[in-house]
């Protein structure tokens, strides 16, 4: 499969399951609201948060062993890659273990840390064994995940999640119909999420990506790719500690730790669809990424950057903008009118993942490369600083606050990749590489004008259904500024049909 051909694929069903997953949460956010309210259904973002930052204790290595599997494979180290694979076994069995351990802990003991009442805490106990519980498949999975994405399957990993996403919807169908108790609706959701290990176990098996299931151990193999993760790792420790603190700190520091965590659930849905695709793309680039750092091409590196940064950039706005235009409208059609209010800070979190996402190819050459000093101490002091933002401001602006502290975090990390990044280590121009951000999101701007001052109203469309009411109002503001963003693209050529057509072959 061509480079081309593999991004496409990869992002087509990226794009596909990332959208699926988004339209169920829509669905079921406020349908789940409905079922269990609001502070209860605020528990299951405080238990999943918990959870995902236990994520640390990867230590660096779902990056480096794709880096490293990507490398051997292209110079013919098959034994080598099998002895790091069963190495890799044995790692996240010993790390879901200690998982279980913490998370049982934190049942037990963990009460006094969150602002809940007892009630409500025994409810989030009962979720935090659940997790435990599953740590072990949980954590197998991603074995299997890091071989089939160094093996460029993305697409399959996306197809299975495409699945999962499917069988996630089935199951709020299920609570409707049944009323199950949250426990259980959390039992059943962490075992589909879980059972992703069996259709990658079996696809790495059926292609012959490992010769067996069984733990081992090669320290001589696997050394170097602990010691480049341990690398990976600090910067991953603040990354993860600035994305899944929030509602950690929000559940500690506001008035209702309940209630403020269920605003930011609401809140998070259209963007964490946006950043999980812009995370998806360092998955996608890594492989390909880590080839031209081993073979030290620094054309094909600026060829990649500057082009991809480019496509990037534009798939980035088409995700944001819509959401930009219409977040009032998309708040009020899926929680109620009660919720729009979060409108401005829906907005804010849509602009800093367009400022995060157009990094994504640079990023990766930068993973690849291991030369991670400057950023590990830069995201230390964002990731400190928005985590203090966020526990002086959550009593005045609730989930906001966490909306800010972020956004100041990712603006820092941004700003070192144009004043060091780019120039010093991959010998990129930095105002070539802004103009690729800020042309195609300047077009957007201009034509998101018009599409913000037409005076499109639920009124127009008489009796029907307010929610969709408001639902048509997104499509016809959308289409008032992706029409004319097209046709700019396309006449100032800034994308070309060539363009279209290189990436599809």
């Amino acid at each position: 499969m061509s480079d081309n051909r593999y991004y496409i694929s990869s992002f087509a069903w990226t794009t596909i399951s990332k959208v699926l997953s988004a339209l169920v949460g829509f669905v079921s956010v406020p349908l789940l609201l409905g079922v269990y309210g609001k502070a209860d259904y605020g528990l299951l973002a405080i238990a999943t948060a918990c959870n995902s930052y236990m994520h640390l204790l990867d230590l660096g290595m779902n990056t480096g062993s794709v880096r490293f599997y990507s490398i051997l494979r292209k110079q013919g180290e098959d034994k080598k890659v099998l002895d790091i694979i069963h190495s890799n076994i044995t790692f996240y069995l010993v790390i879901a273990l200690i998982n279980a351990l913490l998370l049982c802990g934190l049942a037990v003991w963990g009460e006094p840390l969150f602002a809940v009442t007892h009630e409500q805490f025994a409810t989030l106990r009962a979720c935090l064994f659940i997790l435990a519980g599953f740590s072990v498949l949980n954590w197998n999975t991603t074995v299997w995940n890091q071989v089939l994405v160094a093996d460029k399957q993305m697409a399959f990993t996306m197809q299975m999640q495409t699945i999962q996403a499917v069988l996630k919807g089935l199951l709020v169908v299920l609570v409707l119909v049944t009323k199950l108790s949250l426990t259980m609706y959390f039992l059943l959701l962490t075992a589909v999420l879980a059972g992703l290990v069996v259709p990658y176990a079996i696809k790495v098996r059926k292609d012959g990506l490992v010769d067996s299931f069984v733990p081992g151990w090669n320290w001589e193999s696997f050394k170097p790719v602990a010691i480049f993760s341990l690398s990976i790792f600090a910067l991953s420790l603040f990354q993860m500690t600035a994305t899944e603190s929030r509602v950690i700190v929000l559940s500690i520091f506001s008035l209702d730790g309940a209630d403020t965590a269920a605003d930011f659930r609401v809140l998070s849905v259209v963007p964490s669809l946006i950043i999980m695709i812009g995370t998806s793309f360092s998955a996608i680039f890594l492989p390909r990424s880590s080839e031209l750092v081993a073979k030290n091409d620094s054309e094909g590196m600026r060829r990649f950057c500057y082009k991809w940064t480019g496509y990037t950039t534009i798939i980035a706005n088409v995700l944001c903008f819509p959401f930009m235009l219409c977040a009032r409208e998309v708040l009020a059609a899926y929680v109620g009118e009660s919720f729009a209010g979060l409108a401005p800070w829906l907005i804010l979190w849509c602009v800093t993942a367009l400022v995060q996402i157009h990094t994504t190819p640079a990023n990766s050459l930068v993973v690849a490369s291991g030369k991670m000093k400057a950023l590990v101490w830069t995201t230390a002091i964002s990731c400190l600083l928005s985590i203090v933002i966020n526990a002086l401001l959550c009593r005045r602006f609730g989930a906001g606050s966490a909306v800010i502290g972020y956004f100041i975090y990712v603006l820092i990390v941004i700003g070192l990749y144009y004043l060091w990044y780019y120039k010093k280590l991959l010998d990129l121009g930095r105002l070539k590489m802004l103009s690729r951000f800020l042309i195609p999101t300047l077009v957007a701007v201009v034509c998101a004008v018009p599409a913000w001052f037409v005076p499109v109203s639920t009124d127009w469309f008489g009796a029907i259904n307010i929610r969709l009411a408001y639902i048509f109002v997104c499509i016809i503001r959308t289409l008032i500024w992706i029409l004319p963003y097209a046709g700019l693209l396309f006449l100032f050529r800034i994308l070309t049909p060539q363009d279209l057509k290189d990436m599809r072959n």
